[in-house]
């Protein structure tokens, strides 16, 4: 009956889910489930605190299966069966706990957290306080990441990793989509040439709170990346929008060089959630896009006097979908020396944008190594990345740097293999 009830809890919990904030695959040691039945716990006394009920379930749910992977280590000797009875008494009362609070019984809710928590504390005796202490690190732009070591880079894109949030509120938690929507309120089309200024509306999908500076967290030195690209994918645009005075409401300018609507995707991370997601809308234009008309593989870009030579390490071999692969781009003169006055640039000495074909998927990438550490730092010729391509097709490349202090962008092409 117990597992019956386990296995339809965790079936409810897992349908709520979007990402990595609260779309936990389950843990793979033991550290890993501690650190969930950790963070849960603080956040179902906060949640209880604030009798957001509906919140709890899946809570409840997210440390009934980290308990549960406890039980399933341990051995068949005196002390692993007490222990393992404590552990099946803690989710017992996590089933409680889900019950009381679907039928938003506020006085048995309360009563099953103080269980809960009185519970947790009984089975934390079994284990060292170097496991149950443990903090586990993710990366906030890649799904699945789990690290216990904070110094180990992100498999698939190199990202420093960050401590595991696990969000209290599935409030930033939208099935199939990201939980902020964003709303042009500029009525002018883009004109081809013509400076236009935009204003956007970035909304809360759930409830249409209005996404303030401070529910974003700052990565790269801004709350905001705007990758803005035409329908060609020929024309590629980085902007951060600053917040005006309507709550909710950013603005920004920018000179399409293209005919046609673009299509903006806002790269933020919700405070909630500490979990990357890309918001898209599409600004309208008084005339027709071009389609994607150049599909052709291109590994050099000269931009501005300077060359870009992008360098797969492949062996030879294709760049294949869903599989990480180093990478690096040299920058040079025309002549062939090379280029080492690369100026910061949001955080760092370079940035990396990938398109796909389909234009509903973005890669925005930092490179791996050293960062900027002041201003007059200067980086070059060479920097380094993890690329990850989640589906096979066509992607278009740039790499944006800064010269002279301006963003110079080099383009270029890449076909994923299945």
């Amino acid at each position: 009956m117990f597992r019956r009830a386990f296995a339809t809890l965790i079936a409810f919990s897992m349908a709520a889910l979007a990402h990595d904030g609260l779309d936990l695959a389950p843990p793979l040691r033991e550290p890993e489930a501690w650190n969930v039945l950790t963070l849960c716990h603080d956040n179902i006394q906060e949640l209880v605190r604030g009798q957001q009920w509906s919140e709890i379930p899946i809570q409840a749910s997210l440390s009934m299966q980290a308990a549960s992977f406890l039980r399933d280590q341990l051995g068949t000797d005196e002390a692993a069966t007490a222990l393992r009875g404590k552990l099946q008494y803690l989710e017992e009362c996590a089933v409680f706990l889900v019950r009381s609070t679907m039928k938003a019984k506020s006085a048995d809710a309360i009563r099953g957290a103080a269980n809960y928590a009185a519970a947790l504390r009984d089975a934390e005796a079994g284990y060292t306080a170097q496991v149950v202490k443990a903090p586990v690190f993710s990366c906030p732009m890649c799904r699945g990441i789990r690290e216990l070591d904070p110094m180990v880079p992100c498999l698939k894109c190199g990202m420093q990793l960050v401590p595991r949030v696990i969000p209290a509120s599935s409030l930033y938690n939208t099935p199939g989509e990201p939980s902020i929507a964003i709303t042009p309120t500029r009525a002018e089309p883009l004109r081809t040439g013509e400076a236009s200024e935009i204003r956007l509306q970035f909304t809360r999908r759930k409830d249409g709170a209005p996404i303030t500076p401070d529910d974003l967290l700052v990565v790269h030195t801004e709350r905001m990346h705007l990758l803005i690209v035409d329908s060609s994918l020929r024309d590629y645009h980085h902007e951060h929008p600053r917040p005006t005075e309507i709550p909710g409401e950013y603005s920004f300018a920018f000179t399409p060089r293209a005919s046609g609507s673009y299509r903006i995707f806002a790269d933020v991370v919700p405070r909630l959630s500490n979990v990357q997601e890309y918001a898209v809308c599409d600004l309208p234009a008084a005339t027709s896009g071009e389609a994607l008309a150049d599909r052709v593989g291109s590994i050099v870009s000269e931009v501005d006097g300077l060359r870009y030579e992008l360098k797969w390490e492949t062996g030879g071999l294709p760049v294949r979908a869903k599989q990480p692969v180093n990478a690096s781009i040299t920058v040079t003169t025309l002549d062939g020396q090379p280029f080492r006055q690369l100026e910061p640039i949001m955080g760092t000495f370079a940035h990396l944008v990938a398109f796909h074909e389909d234009r509903a998927t973005v890669l925005h990438i930092h490179p791996v190594g050293v960062e900027p550490q002041k201003p007059e730092d200067r980086g070059g010729p060479r920097f380094n990345f993890r690329f990850y391509a989640p589906k096979a097709g066509f992607m278009k490349l740039y790499s944006q740097v800064q010269v002279g202090g301006r963003s110079v962008f080099a383009p270029f092409g890449l076909i994923v293999e299945p």
